[in-house]
């Protein structure tokens, strides 16, 4: 199937998937919410009455949590607390630039800043990715219906057939009659896996978790970027380090923040934190009267590199299921005919 087919239909599962369920905030409605926000902040227009507007044109559970957000900021409520007081308004890592953008008074500076990393990271191998794991997901649930008729409905009739006639059961058959028992042995992982995905889906503090360690590169190239903003705007790196440690969501993450030193040397302090590694440390010191356009082309090169890796892996990830799947269609074709073969070969 041509890719931009595949990427068609699995673009089309995610819309049909968003709008039946009410799923937390895309990325794209979050940096909507974050960027209305930071230019009413701008403007010194009330974020509650544009909130309260979009909400109208919005899809039903974003709409209420906009409706929700805007009524928080009415009574009173800073932009951050009522991010905080309505789960899935926003993504995480926009939270974290709104907390950090309103503690540090740059709230425009560190929200044009995080959208501008995602600007660098929802890469079009990226949204293939997600598109045609969820193809491969309808794929395979098709290739289990069919395995379970074949094995109902048709394997029985065929080895009553051959054992009422004599004939002796092929070998590939006798094969796939043993993958089919050990599947039905495990019928109900189908289920499991649905449950727990759904589980998953519908509990952001489990999902947090499980996707922590995939994010977490992602939002150490962010850290560096809010980072470099503050520097810039005359907060101390150690003073930075620890409010947007207060702000941040990822525990190892803001342990790392809470190390960053006194010692004057920006790069030096970011690679004892853990955060930068020995040669990001040495480029930041190098010229320390641009440590932090250092620090944004370091933050920039990270995103790249994992694009690439994304791309990377949809470009082996997709072919080799698509293989896997055509093999185990190949197998059933072969035991099912195989065993048709040998039962005209009996009457003829």
């Amino acid at each position: 199937m041509p890719d931009n087919h595949l990427h068609r239909i699995g673009r089309g599962l995610r819309r049909h998937w968003r709008r039946t369920w009410s799923t937390w905030a895309t990325r794209a409605e979050s940096g909507a919410v974050v960027r209305l926000i930071a230019a009413a902040a701008t403007a010194g227009v009330p974020a509650a009455m544009l909130l309260d507007a979009w909400a109208e044109d919005s899809r039903g559970g974003q709409g209420t949590r906009l409706e929700k957000a805007a009524r928080l900021l009415r009574q009173g409520a800073t932009a951050s607390e009522a991010i905080a007081a309505v789960p899935g308004l926003v993504q995480d890592d926009h939270a974290v630039a709104v907390a950090f953008g309103e503690r540090t008074g740059l709230l425009g500076p560190m929200v044009q800043t995080a959208l501008a990393g995602d600007d660098l990271l929802t890469s079009r191998p990226g949204r293939n990715l997600r598109g045609d794991v969820g193809y491969l997901v309808f794929v395979v649930g098709l290739l289990l219906m069919v395995t379970a008729f074949l094995a109902v409905a048709i394997g029985p009739q065929l080895m009553f057939v051959l054992d009422d006639l004599g004939a002796i059961r092929p070998a590939v058959f006798e094969q796939w009659l043993s993958v089919v028992r050990l599947l039905g042995g495990i019928a109900w992982a189908p289920f499991a896996v649905v449950a727990v995905a759904l589980v998953i889906r519908l509990s952001a503090s489990l999902r947090r978790l499980l996707l922590r360690p995939f994010r977490r590169p992602r939002r150490k190239a962010a850290a560096f970027d809010l980072l470099a903003v503050a520097i810039d705007a005359g907060l101390p790196p150690c003073e930075a380090a620890t409010t947007l440690a207060a702000c941040h969501v990822d525990p190892r993450l803001k342990a790392s923040l809470r190390k960053v030193a006194r010692s004057g040397a920006l790069g030096a302090d970011l690679a004892a934190a853990g955060l930068a590694n020995p040669a990001e440390a040495a480029h930041i010191d190098a010229d320390a009267a641009s440590g932090t356009l250092v620090m944004h082309r370091i933050a920039a090169n990270r995103r790249t590199r994992l694009g690439r890796r994304g791309q990377v892996l949809r470009e082996t990830l997709v072919p080799a299921a698509v293989v896997m799947l055509g093999l185990l269609v190949l197998f059933q074709a072969v035991a099912v005919f195989s065993s048709l073969t040998g039962l005209i070969d009996e009457l003829a």
